[in-house]
């Protein structure tokens, strides 16, 4: 019987220290980085407005105050997260903050999710999370890259429904 829990025991630390979340990775920069280039119809002009009445405004309560950079082809901005740890105390969740790209080309659009940081007295990469030899390393660090996964997921799919050009309905004359 021990032989057998032994076993169990083993098997279930060997897929907790695999299981990996794997989140891609910028070769030049070596951070974390979700990036997208989706085709487009319209102008430049037609498609950033759409970007910003479309998404910025939906998606942001306040898409001019996070806005570092809008020079009406490319969109640079910085805002934060909140990730949940299970903890009832939701003041004990740890904050993220990120910074988008959002490049608007003729027939195409390149979005781009880099830079997340832990915001604490000094910022962390989130990257740190990824080193499993780390000897601070936690179990629910994985669970956080899967939040930043879901999250970059979510956001990208909203970026892209609001691509899409309203369809004008055409009124009848009687």
């Amino acid at each position: 019987m021990k032989k057998v829990a032994l076993l169990f025991v083993a098997v279930l630390f060997a897929t907790v220290t695999f299981a990996q979340t794997n989140l891609p990775i910028d070769p030049k920069t070596e951070r974390i980085c979700f990036r997208k280039v989706i085709p487009t119809q319209g102008s430049e002009d037609e498609v950033y407005n759409r970007i910003f009445s479309g998404f910025m405004n939906k998606y942001y309560k306040s898409p001019a105050t996070l806005l570092q950079q809008n020079d009406g082809r490319t969109m640079k901005g910085k805002h934060q997260l909140q990730l949940d740890n299970g903890d009832p105390v939701k003041s004990k969740w740890p904050w993220i903050t990120y910074r988008f790209i959002i490049e608007v080309r003729e027939g195409r659009v390149r979005y781009t999710l880099t830079d997340f940081m832990q915001k604490t007295q000094s910022n962390h990469p989130c990257e740190e999370w990824m080193n499993k030899e780390d000897p601070n390393y936690q179990p629910v660090w994985d669970n956080y890259l899967e939040q930043m996964a879901a999250f970059a997921e979510d956001w990208g799919q909203k970026f892209e429904e609001s691509l899409e050009p309203e369809k004008v309905i055409e009124e009848e004359e009687w």
